[in-house]
């Protein structure tokens, strides 16, 4: 906690008046950026605006926007996604915009996919990919544009590693 309220510039006690422990601070941050990430997909899905694709560019949008938050939930996914699940288990609402992200792409499949598996592997690809942007840099030599990455990576998500078409071999 000391090194938390460092980076915060207060002090351990401001921080304990608030939380009782430095869990309990993680689950409220782990469910803020749940909620940020849950909000911009709900917002596509009530748009009702294009399908599977929508659901992997909300995604991607929310997890761009929220580097950091990004990078929790990959920790929190590699870790079994304990705390998520006790939040989840506390507030079964909070997985409601999955469900509808989810009956999306089961609309706009050919039902050769588990919808829910879908969205929930979407999720932790948009995740990886948002907080992975910094550390392609070594590979390409140059950092892409936010928009040039974002079309790339909807592309590889929505199409697999199909060409595009008029693109080489297409």
């Amino acid at each position: 906690m000391q090194g938390i309220a460092r980076g915060a510039s207060c002090n351990v006690a401001l921080i304990y008046r608030h939380w009782a422990s430095k869990r309990a601070l993680y689950l409220d941050i782990l469910r803020a950026v749940w909620l940020s990430a849950a909000n911009e997909l709900s917002r596509f899905v009530e748009n009702g605006s294009g399908g599977p694709e929508a659901v992997i560019a909300a995604y991607l949008d929310a997890m761009m926007h929220d580097a950091m938050g990004a990078q929790i939930l990959v920790r929190e996914y590699l870790d079994g996604a304990p705390y998520l699940s006790q939040l989840t288990t506390a507030e079964p609402a909070l997985l409601d915009p999955l469900r509808r992200a989810a009956a999306v792409i089961a609309e706009g499949t050919d039902g050769g996919v588990d919808p829910v598996l879908a969205v929930v592997t979407v999720g932790g690809l948009a995740a990886l990919v948002a907080s992975s942007r910094e550390a392609m840099l070594p590979m390409v030599g140059q950092q892409l544009a936010p928009e040039a990455w974002r079309a790339h990576v909807l592309h590889v998500l929505a199409n697999g590693l199909a060409p595009r078409a008029g693109g080489p071999r297409g």
